[in-house]
């Protein structure tokens, strides 16, 4: 029977302290075996996954690991008695037929020794090594590892001068930050930015309130301040609206269709913005429909059985209910910041 593996990612890499310095000192990967004959070291992840560097190019990583099957001795041939010393068997020895003087099975000395190696067992699955699966990294596939604070987490590493750190979020899922070692291996670090249902459930009521709140004490012309990115505030309460409605018609699909294949529709937002007249469009009656709309969709997660779990297939994969609504909860979020910095960059 073949026993549980443990991952062992092998990286060959050209200088062995620079490696070291990026995995254990930048990344905090903890080493815990090394051969400094060969160039070699081991270190555990943080999630205790493992990887090996070696500096040698050509090394044969099963020489490493494999364990050492002890060469067979051969029998000693059992002395011949001299005819003359054989003597007749005891009562005792009669009533012994399986050779003991107990009743016990005398040793053989060609039999196999116990725990030794079995060449007639089964073989050894390939690419694994005693209790390790042996994975040679390649430098268009990143290795995952969990991370923590990745966003403090890249700032770090960026005060350690590493180019080209790009933190990704996949809304509702998790953020990944992608980092470049010294060889060219990819490397992704991930962070679940998955939360209870009862934290996206919250998230997603006080949304109406967050959105009333950041405007509260404006007048009709100061929602034509610009944020950084060129939008008003008037467009970015018209965005939140809109897609909320949006949103809320993928979520309804869910909770009556589960299971049911959906394209996620995408919109240009300029499009919209001109089409739909969000330069002048009063915004009263938007932030009504808006705190309307999640109060409906409240009411159906809390009648609809499992809401939370019924989902839809997209065409990249199956989204649930929770997903949707924690992508909404958060939308909304990030929003309001902006308005609240546009609000302190114009000092209201």
């Amino acid at each position: 029977m073949v026993s549980e593996t443990i991952p062992l990612h092998v990286l060959r890499i050209t200088d062995l302290n620079r490696s070291l310095t990026f995995y254990r000192d930048m990344l905090g990967f903890e080493p815990d075996w090394e051969d400094p004959e060969r160039g070699t070291v081991r270190l555990v992840a943080p999630d205790g996954d493992r990887i090996l560097l070696t500096s040698d190019p050509e090394l044969d990583i099963r020489t490493l690991f494999a364990p050492e099957t002890p060469p067979r001795e051969p029998a000693e041939p059992e002395p011949a008695v001299p005819e003359e010393r054989l003597e007749p068997e005891s009562e005792e020895d009669q009533a012994a037929p399986d050779g003991g003087p107990d009743g016990e099975q005398a040793p053989n000395p060609e039999a196999e020794p116990v725990g030794s190696y079995d060449p007639f067992g089964e073989e050894e699955p390939k690419g694994q090594v005693g209790t390790y699966q042996i994975l040679e990294a390649n430098k268009e596939e990143p290795l995952r590892f969990p991370g923590e604070n990745l966003e403090y987490f890249q700032e770090r590493l960026a005060m350690y001068g590493l180019p080209d750190l790009l933190l990704e979020e996949n809304p509702g899922v998790e953020q990944v930050l992608k980092i470049q070692d010294p060889d060219g291996y990819r490397i992704a670090l991930y962070e679940s930015l998955r939360l209870d249902d009862e934290e996206v459930i919250a998230l997603y009521r006080k949304g109406p309130d967050l959105l009333e709140g950041a405007i509260l004490g404006l007048e009709n012309e100061d929602l034509e301040w610009e944020t950084e990115e060129g939008e008003t505030i008037r467009q970015l309460i018209l965005q939140i609206v809109d897609f909320d409605l949006e949103m809320m018609q993928r979520i309804k699909w869910a909770l009556a269709e589960s299971g049911r294949k959906y394209t996620i529709p995408l919109y240009d937002p300029e499009e919209w913005a001109e089409k739909l007249h969000y330069a002048s469009r009063p915004v009263q009656a938007e932030l009504g429909m808006f705190r309307f709309v999640r109060d409906h969709v409240l009411s159906q997660l809390e009648t609809v059985s499992g809401a939370m779990d019924r989902y839809l297939v997209s065409e990249h994969g199956n989204v649930e209910v929770r997903t949707m609504v924690q992508v909404a909860g958060e939308s909304v979020r990030e929003q309001v910041q902006t308005i609240m910095e546009t609000r302190r960059r114009y000092g209201k």
